[in-house]
């Protein structure tokens, strides 16, 4: 199979855009600060318990006729504007958010070819496709992989407790509900924002790596979108 980048759901190719090399992934760095005490010695480190986003560099060729060279940069441009998920054919389970893209070093080798880098600055962790989808609560308990964070979507009506690890969120829902702990908000299905129906910490809802207990109140259905995600 040929080696092919996808972002924002369509592949390179859609552009007459090729990779020249399979990119350098880097390894996200923890964000730790290094703190001089006056009077001691050695540093004091303070780990502020995250990482640093990380930059993917791309080249790439493309080839048209003398008269579309523009056409074509312009349009891989397009494609390359704004956020997205970026993804790579050799690792097809997996995806980088990105928060934007930068394009440099454009030049026009000849009349018909043309090459460009884009740089992909992305969040720092990789997405697991599967993890996109629903499971029941019992299915996403035990996490393999890193802290993750979960959106939970809750159908019902009245006062419920949503409890992970043993620290509850409580939720009055109108038939449904929607917590989303990376976006730190609340929704319904038809978009109506519900974040003064919630009251408690996202921090508490997230999924820690290793075994996790979630817990809801009876009567209420519950189904756990869990994003999976590792470095």
């Amino acid at each position: 199979m040929k080696y092919s980048i996808s972002y924002g759901g369509k592949r390179c190719e859609d552009y007459k855009l090729y990779p020249i090399t399979r990119p350098n992934i880097p390894a996200p760095s923890r964000d730790m600060e290094l703190l001089k005490i006056p009077g001691k010695s050695g540093i004091l480190v303070k780990d502020n318990k995250r990482y640093e986003p990380i930059e993917i560099p791309i080249e790439f060729n493309f080839f048209s006729k003398p008269d579309k060279w523009w056409e074509v940069f312009r349009n891989a441009k397009r494609w390359l504007s704004g956020g997205g998920e970026l993804e790579f054919s050799d690792d097809p389970d997996y995806f980088y958010k990105v928060y934007c893209v930068e394009i440099v070093d454009s030049e026009r080798e000849m009349k018909r070819i043309g090459k460009f880098k884009a740089n992909f600055t992305c969040d720092p962790y990789t997405y697991l496709k599967a993890g996109k989808q629903e499971y029941d609560r019992t299915e996403v308990q035990y996490n393999p992989y890193s802290e993750a964070h979960p959106a939970y979507k809750i159908n019902g009506e009245g006062v419920c407790y949503l409890t992970v690890n043993g620290k509850a969120m409580r939720a009055n829902v109108g038939q449904n509900i929607t917590i989303d702990t990376e976006r730190m908000i609340a929704y319904r299905t038809d978009g109506a924002m519900q974040n003064t129906a919630v009251s408690g910490d996202y921090e508490d809802l997230y999924l820690l790596e290793g075994a996790n207990q979630i817990v809801i109140t009876s009567g209420f259905g519950l189904k756990v979108i869990p994003n999976w995600r590792d470095r």
